[in-house]
């Protein structure tokens, strides 16, 4: 007889394999190795309440049911179930059915044989759930489950008010950007160009920085409470915002609590008095004194020993956000900017980097008046961050990078499904509605220069992320095929001619954005399953769904068309072609998406 391979399973407790999913239901996944189980049964019921159904009044109250198999990776599965408590308390333990016929349960304390059935049943030997706390639950802002960002690098969008570019400005796209090029994208550019926005139908406005800075990219900041005077003022930041408003477009500020810029006034301040400033306990400081001059006569930097900064950017000095006048200063700036013009969230650089206690009251402080979105730029896994108590989401790099590896080849669909399904089980489903799912950033090389400039390849990623809980996001340029390797040339200017704007990519994204919008269960309101995974043809098949509805998704990643026998489709209508689908055999072209709703 086969047995259960024990090492394998795994539960947590209040992490994200059980967890409060909202006020009254509570989600239990389970993992199990891959294939090694035919059925998982859930028993459940509330600690204090006795009167089993089979075992009478001394035993607690437990209830059996099945749980589903939602994924499986090369070594795992994964099983998983929703409970409504009727007292707001669960415990609970598993019945695992293997595929031959070994049988055991398993609780907190371990593993038992069937003859312990009795014992298992008498309370304190399973998991527990002690209470469904209200304010445990995470709950990020309603809106965040519609919206499509759209992100611009400000310097690199438009040129709105030539009279404040910087001196040294450059003709808008005369060259390709170098680290320290300026083109004079400003806030008035932005407010100029917002219907191209409407008419690409995003309903999200992300801005890196535009607070007063040195660079081009104003990671650097020197005043958090004062506009670049090279973007506006606040003036026109504040028409932008009314402007995005008015359209049903929500803005997310870009800020740097991390670390300072090298001229902001209070690291001035230290270099200045040096141990005698009263700002010295703001920052990260090994010994002094510290040096002054950073950049020597030929215009490189010095290397800086002394104090920490954001990696080995010596212009970049570590903010110490556990001293409480830094940590006050901090809070008042991201507060000063929603009561004052009304922002809607904020997208926190570095976030990985700050501590904990900070996060946790600058959630409370910003969410005292409006419901505030919170995203963390954290590019690995992030649970810690997800509880409710500090961000809403964060940068899922996790989920966007394996699709861009899926469309260059890098990897195969079984692998994709190995990716992706061990993400969507590493955080709690309503968190998944909260994460940003980004292709390409200011960060990154562009899509199209990844995809070797192949547009199909370009369409299958963007139709991959799109159907994806999550808020997608688009980097500014890329709906018109704007390229670029990794920075600075990530961060050319927009192109504004409409006569080389490539149209075949840019009706597509307007497609998808529209196909989301007219269909939410294929983002954020639906669960996906994967049904069918062909290395061999490059190919794979996904399901989105909800009690209500199901929509089936057919993946060819090959370079050759492929003939999919599908009985039920016909007369079904693929949603990205519009077109009707009139045999049992759908043909499927190189590197495309097919989506069809089933029920």
């Amino acid at each position: 007889m086969k047995l259960i391979d024990r090492v394998a399973i795994h539960h947590q407790q209040r992490s994200n394999m059980a967890y409060c999913y909202d006020k009254d239901y509570i989600h239990i996944i389970l993992r199990t190795k891959k294939d090694d189980l035919k059925r998982v049964v859930i028993h459940h019921g509330d600690p204090f309440l006795r009167g089993h159904y089979l075992l009478g009044d001394d035993y607690i109250d437990l209830k059996p049911k099945e749980m589903t198999k939602t994924g499986s990776t090369k070594l795992y599965d994964y099983w998983f179930v929703e409970l409504k408590p009727d007292f707001k308390r669960l415990t609970y333990f598993f019945e695992l059915f293997g595929i031959d016929d070994d049988h055991c349960y398993f609780g907190e304390k371990g593993f038992y044989e069937t003859s312990d059935f009795k014992m298992i049943n008498t309370g304190g030997w399973g998991f527990n759930y002690a209470w469904m706390n209200p304010n445990d639950v995470y709950q990020a802002p309603n809106w965040i489950n519609d919206t499509i960002w759209y992100q611009i690098f400000p310097e690199r969008f438009a040129n709105g008010n030539p009279d404040i570019s910087p001196k040294n400005v450059l003709a808008w796209n005369s060259v390709d950007p170098s680290y320290d090029s300026f083109f004079g994208g400003d806030l008035q550019g932005i407010i100029d160009h917002l219907d191209h926005l409407v008419e690409l139908g995003v309903n999200g406005l992300y801005l890196c920085p535009i607070f007063k800075a040195k660079s081009n990219h104003k990671y650097d900041t020197i005043d958090y409470l004062q506009i670049d005077p090279n973007f506006g003022d606040k003036k026109t930041f504040k028409r932008l915002v009314e402007e995005c408003h008015k359209r049903n477009i929500k803005v997310m500020l870009d800020a740097v609590f991390n670390h300072a810029g090298y001229w902001n006034k209070f690291w001035q301040d230290v270099l200045k008095n040096q141990e005698n400033s009263k700002y010295k306990d703001w920052f990260y400081i090994n010994k002094f004194p510290l040096q002054e001059q950073i950049i020597d006569k030929n215009n490189q930097h010095k290397k800086i020993n002394n104090y920490y900064t954001f990696g080995f950017h010596e212009v970049m000095p570590k903010i110490n956000t556990t001293n409480k006048d830094a940590k006050k200063y901090l809070l008042k700036v991201a507060n000063y900017w929603i009561k004052e013009f009304d922002i809607d969230a904020w997208r926190l650089d570095a976030a990985n980097e700050v501590d904990h206690e900070f996060w946790r009251d600058f959630r409370k402080t910003v969410n005292k008046n409006k419901s505030i979105y919170i995203l963390g730029e954290i590019w690995g896994y992030a649970h810690p961050w997800l509880k409710g108590d500090q961000f809403d989401g964060v940068t899922n790099y996790m989920i966007t990078s394996p699709i861009c590896e899926l469309v260059t080849k890098t990897i195969k669909p079984s692998k994709f499904n190995d990716k992706t399904t061990e993400v969507l089980n590493n955080y709690p489903r309503n968190v998944f509605k909260g994460m940003l799912n980004c292709l390409t950033s200011h960060d990154t090389t562009r899509l199209l220069t990844l995809c070797n400039n192949d547009i199909r390849k370009f369409k299958l990623a963007y139709s991959l992320v799109f159907m994806l809980a999550g808020a997608p996001s688009v980097y500014y340029g890329d709906e018109i095929g704007l390229d670029g390797a990794h920075d600075p040339l990530n961060r050319k200017c927009m192109n504004w001619n409409k006569d080389q704007w490539n149209y075949e990519i840019f009706n597509y994204l307007k497609k998808l954005i529209q196909i989301r919008k007219e269909n939410p269960v294929l983002g954020s309101y639906g669960i996906l399953k994967y049904t069918l995974i062909d290395d061999d043809k490059n190919y794979l098949e996904f399901i989105k769904y909800d009690d209500n509805n199901t929509y089936l998704i057919l993946v060819n990643n090959s370079d050759d068309k492929l003939e999919i026998k599908k009985d039920e489709l016909v007369n079904n209508i693929d949603l990205i072609s519009d077109q009707i689908q009139t045999n049992k055999t759908i043909s499927l072209d190189p590197i495309s998406m097919k989506v069809f709703k089933i029920k």
